[in-house]
């Protein structure tokens, strides 16, 4: 099967293809014009230019196809929310409509849990209430919104906050990195609340698998790990891999948010994103996002292969050997 994917040159998108591409399936890697895609000639694999918000380049990009596999999305801390609405809604919807009229019927698209936002009665599955508290939530809920009216045969995968080598702009990224610095010494809030990252493999294995399952078809799916972790462990475990020592203060919710504010203000001014130095991040790390994947488990026959330990050791080596450290 020949299968487009958005979003190619991406973090997830550079590991979905290389795994596609030592499976029956044939990717075609869409990527905007000017993007890098020396991956995707490293791999001997087909490309097309490709914009969400240019019809044109759709169409072309869809020609002798048979499927996609829709990641490419509009993500930034600092976005806008016509932005989002722009890129991550009218352009799905817009690319829906190019499936239609190309005749492309299976569609698989890459939501977040971002769009179920914060849980509150953990763990949350796939009929837990939308509560996106961010724009970028919001405008995943609205897009999964599009495909399920779009008639095609849709499969959406709902990925909590991805990790691995070779991220390196994301919350995980962050998260992991500045634990070297001054976000070591402090734990927001009790530390209780839950976090479920899941490695990019994993979500991977749930893109590839959801190809080769007919019984995804009109499906919603959690991908993620197999259980959460509260904030105090993640942090226990990144002291081990670190060799430092664990974060001893606590610092409550209101007085954290007040000290956020100074600093966001000046990344804002100096034009610099760090997701954990922002009001957002108290509020998110002072909730529980906490997910069960039982669904994914017994239709796609997903089964999360790494273990945080694990999986935020081999990021943090990969970190350590390009210099991100």
């Amino acid at each position: 099967m020949r299968v487009l994917v958005t979003g190619a040159t991406g973090f997830l998108g550079g590991h979905l293809i290389e795994e596609m591409a030592k499976s029956p399936h044939v990717p075609v890697c869409a990527h905007r014009k000017g993007s890098d895609t020396r991956k995707i000639d490293d791999l001997g694999l087909e490309k097309v230019v490709f914009d969400l918000t240019d019809g044109d380049s759709m169409l072309s990009a869809l020609r002798n196809v048979d499927a996609v596999v829709h990641l490419a999305a509009y993500y930034t801390f600092t976005g806008k929310k016509e932005m989002y609405e722009k890129v991550n809604v009218k352009g799905t919807g817009d690319l829906l409509e190019a499936c239609q009229q190309a005749g492309v019927r299976r569609f698989i698209y890459c939501s977040s849990t971002e769009a179920m936002g914060p849980i509150a009665s953990p763990p949350g599955d796939e009929d837990s209430p939308l509560n996106p508290q961010y724009e970028y939530g919001r405008s995943k809920a609205m897009a999964e919104e599009l495909v399920r009216s779009s008639g095609l045969d849709w499969t959406i995968l709902r990925p909590s906050g991805i990790y691995g080598p070779s991220n390196v702009d994301d919350v995980a990224y962050y998260f992991i990195t500045s634990f070297k610095g001054f976000a070591s010494k402090f734990i927001i809030g009790s530390g209780k609340n839950y976090i479920q990252f899941v490695h990019v493999k994993d979500v991977v294995q749930g893109f590839v698998k959801a190809l080769d399952s007919p019984a995804s078809i009109k499906g919603t799916y959690i991908i993620t790990q197999a259980r959460p972790y509260t904030y105090e462990e993640v942090y226990r475990i990144l002291a081990n891999i670190f060799q430092q020592k664990e974060p001893r203060w606590r610092v409550p919710k209101g007085m954290a948010k007040l000290m956020m504010l100074p600093i966001e203000g000046f990344s804002l001014l100096i034009g610099r994103e760090n997701f954990l130095y922002r009001r957002e991040t108290v509020e998110s790390v002072t909730s529980d996002r906490a997910f069960k994947i039982d669904r994914a488990r017994r239709d796609l026959g997903y089964e999360p292969v790494y273990d945080l330990p694990e999986g935020m050791a081999e990021t943090v080596a990969w970190y350590r050997e390009n210099g991100y450290l």
